[in-house]
């Protein structure tokens, strides 16, 4: 997120009391009523679909200082999605209505809120598209790229995810199965592309990954 917009939207959020989330506890349901906006001050929320046959599909996590259901602030519409507590979630909240009225009178803000929203738009539309056209590999791949930008930090010749992820969990962001995605991940391993530390994924730096694995485009 944008540290401009970060900024901006602390002193607001701050003034409502923490709300605390358990690890896998659902924070919005397709049933529900959405009142609220959030904030999330600490820990990792998964947004996510649920098919008719019990699969799930992530479309995207979201991080410390990201807003949801950001969308739904201004078509007032109810979600078909869930949001789910990926760890431990210190949220901050505020009404619909509250987050609408500041938006009106606050242009900047809404400027950078709507910059977000483009910026996450954009990387559906990536990943959609390779999702239809690429490989388990390369799918594989790009979604282990994607969360390094995201919730990484540089270690040596390595970036770490800081969210420790799931054979399931990538599965679930590459509409791939969690047997498909272990044999992908296990080829990266052999490679020298990845490897693992206290749980924790680790990626080969950037220039070196994105070569080896075709997503220097």
């Amino acid at each position: 997120m944008d540290t401009d917009l970060l900024k901006s939207l602390v002193p607001f959020f701050y003034k409502s009391a923490p709300l605390y989330v358990k690890k896998g506890q659902v924070i919005i349901r397709p049933e529900d009523t959405l009142n609220n906006i959030y904030f999330i001050e600490k820990g990792f929320v998964r947004f996510y679909h649920l098919s008719e046959d019990g699969k799930e599909y992530t479309f995207l996590i979201y991080k410390p200082g990201y807003v949801f259901p950001i969308i739904y602030t201004f078509t007032g519409k109810a979600t078909r999605y869930y949001f789910e507590a990926m760890t431990p979630v210190t949220l901050r909240r505020t009404t619909r209505e509250e987050f609408g009225k500041i938006l009106e009178e606050n242009s900047p803000l809404s400027n950078l809120i709507n910059k977000e929203l483009v910026i996450r738009f954009e990387e559906l539309l990536e990943k959609e598209e390779l999702l239809s056209f690429g490989n388990a590999s390369r799918i594989v791949a790009y979604i282990l790229r994607s969360c390094a930008l995201q919730f990484g930090e540089p270690v040596q010749k390595y970036i770490v995810i800081q969210l420790k992820l799931r054979h399931q969990d990538i599965a679930s962001m590459a509409g791939l199965t969690r047997e498909t995605v272990s044999i992908e991940m296990k080829k990266l391993e052999n490679e020298g592309l990845i490897q693992y530390r206290r749980g924790r994924i680790q990626i080969r730096e950037q220039k070196v990954f994105n070569k080896a694995t075709g997503l220097d485009f």
